[in-house]
């Protein structure tokens, strides 16, 4: 899906009414019922003893109108109490807002206020940003500004819709303040506010609502960043072939461990079993007392290592043989960037196969960027910030160049000659001669160790599935965002573990024909 900038939506919204003829209360009835679907989602995951009330408040402007579209939706599809807090009475509204403010049902309660007190609000509230659309700029005027330090202080849920009021739609600067938000969804295409400047740490989770925009009007657009959403994933992910078989659906080859990190590679090939891959071989270090507690579908090979725990130069044959037989070579995890390793880590970048290079296989790189001289076949390259400094410090690259993380992706793209999926929030992965595609799943649920050994094998299962290594990893992200998201144990208590577990049900999320 297109990222694309303010006036660029505003452009679309004006094609769609006055060229395609979708009256202007119609769009603003798609944007609601489907915040409204959205929000329902996102409280669904809350434990039912924090969800007593929506609190939704409303501005002058279509964002405004927005919110009194989901205040109806609500009032009908949850047993919730729903108030709306309006800077202003339904009479100063104009056109569609005005139209879907009058015909709210007597059981939701208005308020129109100058200011807002912590009285007003109730543990137990659900806040819904429906005051300022991405149009804003500047400094914010009484009584957003107002509005916004109190809700910030309360320590309740907020859902923005289209953009946190006081976030700058473009360059996600914020003048004075702006509301920080577990959930924002924006309406038709994202706005590059989201994923610039502040964007991402006030925004939280990103939704996007389908509004029904013409696609020639889309297609039209020239932007130069995308971003994968639900409904991109619901159009990648086809219906399997009732004649599959285990080698149709992809043969996993993951070369990693060391006596320093035995379980890595586990958890790698464990998600890309549960990625829908076909069979996954593990090759690990002979030397290891470790292998796959309770993996049984997991096939474990112990390769020769001199006794070290460590990967050496007389592993090479026998990882050699075995990748005969793989479709996709995963290679890094928890295998260290010891200088034994280094020959074998280049002898498979060799191999004319689908490789994913990860943790370790970075760090080798890092050390001596002259291996990738013999590198073959198309690769994938999954780096977090702090690898991807190591990286750009191999390479003796100045960093300072590059501000925004889709800058360093596309460097390390060209540095790598090879995809890059560059890690954290808001993932980004490109390949050379492609846009930026953004992620817009996950939070900080993520943030724990092995979470990217969890990735890196729902990658490898994409590969092995058969799809292009940009498509692959850009949706292995998605998928792995959501899987964050819908875990049960909540933020603080999620492990890499549970993740590779969750894999299935957000695969299922995203499709039917999961």
């Amino acid at each position: 899906m297109k990222i694309v900038s303010v006036s660029q939506m505003r452009n679309l919204d004006y094609r769609s009414i006055n060229e395609a003829g979708i009256p202007p209360k119609e769009l603003m009835k798609r944007a609601g019922l489907g915040a409204g679907e959205r929000i329902l989602e996102y409280v669904s995951g809350i434990n039912p003893q924090h969800v007593k009330r929506f609190v939704i408040l409303a501005g002058k402007g279509n964002n405004g109108g927005d919110a009194h579209v989901i205040a109806k939706y609500l009032s009908e599809k949850s047993s919730c109490e729903v108030i709306i807090y309006s800077v202003c009475y339904i009479g100063e509204l104009k056109g569609a807002a005005k139209f879907h403010a009058e015909h709210l049902p007597d059981n939701v309660q208005v308020h129109v206020k100058d200011k807002i007190k912590q009285k007003h609000f109730l543990r137990g509230d659900i806040i819904i940003d429906g005051l300022l659309g991405t149009g804003f700029k500047g400094k914010l005027k009484e009584p957003y500004y107002s509005w916004i330090k109190l809700v910030n202080s309360l320590h309740l849920p907020v859902v923005a819709l289209d953009i946190p009021s006081g976030l700058n739609g473009d360059d996600g600067s914020i003048e004075d303040a702006a509301f920080f938000c577990d959930m924002t969804i924006t309406m038709g295409l994202p706005k590059t506010g989201l994923i610039r400047g502040k964007g991402p740490s006030y925004c939280g989770k990103i939704k996007t609502v389908d509004i029904g925009i013409p696609q020639e009007f889309i297609d039209d657009t020239e932007t130069e960043k995308c971003m994968i959403t639900g409904n991109d994933a619901y159009y990648i992910l086809k219906r399997l072939d009732m004649e599959s078989y285990k080698n149709k659906n992809g043969s996993i080859l993951v070369v990693g461990g060391s006596k320093m990190y035995s379980g890595a590679p586990f958890l790698t090939g464990k998600s890309a079993l549960r990625a829908g891959a076909g069979i996954v071989t593990v090759a690990i270090p002979n030397s290891l007392q470790t292998c796959a507690p309770g993996i049984f579908a997991l096939i474990t090979r112990r390769i020769e290592d001199d006794g070290t725990g460590f990967f050496t130069d007389s592993s090479i044959p026998e990882l050699k043989k075995l990748a005969e037989k793989a479709d996709v070579i995963v290679i890094g995890p928890g295998m260290s960037d010891k200088q034994c390793c280094a020959g074998v880590f280049r002898e498979i970048l060799k191999l004319d196969k689908p490789k994913i290079v990860d943790a370790d296989g970075l760090n080798l790189i890092a050390k001596d960027p002259a291996i990738l001289t013999e590198k073959n076949g198309e690769t994938v390259f999954t780096p977090h910030p702090g690898e991807a400094a190591r990286l750009f410090k191999g390479f003796r690259e100045n960093t300072d160049k590059y501000k925004r993380r889709a800058d360093k992706a596309k460097k390390l793209s060209e540095l790598l000659n090879g995809t890059v999926v560059y890690k954290g929030n808001r993932t980004v992965t490109l390949t050379p001669g492609r846009m930026p595609c953004i992620n817009s799943s996950g939070g900080p649920a993520l943030a724990t160790a092995g979470s990217g050994d969890v990735l890196t094998g729902i990658i490898a299962a994409n590969i092995g599935a058969g799809m292009s290594q940009y498509r692959a990893s850009y949706l292995a992200a998605y998928l792995h965002g959501i899987a964050g998201e819908i875990a049960d144990k909540g933020a603080r208590g999620l492990i890499a573990d549970d993740i590779a577990e969750l894999i299935p049900y957000a695969l299922k999320r995203a499709s039917p024909f999961a």
